[in-house]
């Protein structure tokens, strides 16, 4: 068993947003302080007016000069259905601009959302949503990628919308971003049964890292290939609390690849440690 590490830029919005750290500066956050190999690009360091051919190219000189290679570009901004006919196309003209950059850049996956919101998703959005991703599906086909939807807003996080369009789609290339949630939720177990036969790639927030060994394990029997993302949310002591997060999942990779199926400790050490909780002589 051997999962692919990346680390999200997203991991980093708060700096981004202070204009402290820039797409290159992530880069090399990536080879000197965590020495991960795999990025996750978001589009908020990639924003529509950098989609240059020059940039573009320079970026992926400086993933190539790393060894570190593009586990998937995240596309916040454009996405498939818009109410307004005008600016779906717009956003179809977008899309289209981000794909060739994720080819520029040698991604192996795409995210590109449905759209939505908390209602039910109309018979037109969804034959719209479809006939985008066929379309997609066959450039990132032709290129070595994958694209699909992550469970994390819209029409997204209804599982019954996820497989619906996954089986009309019914494409090789199209695939799963697997926000990892709480099972023990709400419609979070299946959203895992939908994601996990066509998964393309992970996301492991801070919140779930700390119990992810099972999931991880689960992965692994299905022989998932993709790569296990950590994603950091808070916006504060970045730096330092990525460490911490990337640490957390490596450490149970590292129990998984170290043990034997008939000796498998299902809960493991970080499991544990954080279950312990406070002393009460801490606490008063």
């Amino acid at each position: 068993m051997t999962f692919h590490v990346a680390l999200a830029s997203y991991s980093f919005h708060g700096l981004v947003g202070k204009g402290q750290l820039t797409l290159l500066g992530y880069l090399e956050l990536l080879s000197s302080r965590y020495q991960v190999h795999w990025a996750d690009i978001w589009t908020g360091l990639l924003p529509p007016e950098s989609l240059e051919a020059d940039y573009l190219k320079l970026v992926r000189g400086w993933l190539d000069e790393r060894q570190i290679g593009l586990a998937n570009l995240c596309v916040d901004g454009p996405y498939l259905w818009h109410s307004d006919p005008d600016v779906r196309k717009q956003h179809e003209q977008l899309m289209l601009r981000y794909l060739d950059a994720a080819r520029i850049l040698g991604a192996r996956s795409v995210r590109i959302d449905f759209g939505g919101d908390d209602q039910a998703m109309p018979e037109d959005a969804f034959e719209a949503i479809v006939a985008r991703y066929r379309a997609y599906c066959r450039i990132c086909q032709d290129n070595g990628m994958m694209i699909g939807p992550e469970n994390h807003w819209g029409w997204d996080r209804d599982p019954d919308n996820l497989r619906r369009v996954r089986d009309a789609v019914d494409h090789p290339a199209y695939g799963h971003l697997y926000h990892v949630r709480d099972g023990t939720k709400p419609d979070g177990a299946r959203i895992l049964e939908v994601c996990l036969p066509s998964l393309m790639h992970t996301h492991f927030s801070a919140d779930a890292v700390t119990w992810c060994k099972p999931l991880l394990r689960r992965l692994a029997a299905s022989g998932y290939a993709g790569d296990c993302r950590i994603e950091h949310h808070s916006g504060q002591h970045e730096l330092a609390r990525v460490a911490w997060q990337l640490g957390c999942l490596q450490s149970q990779i590292a129990e998984l690849e170290a043990e034997s199926p008939d000796a498998a400790d299902d809960e493991g050490f970080i499991a544990r440690s954080v279950r312990q909780g406070q002393p009460q002589e801490v606490r008063s």
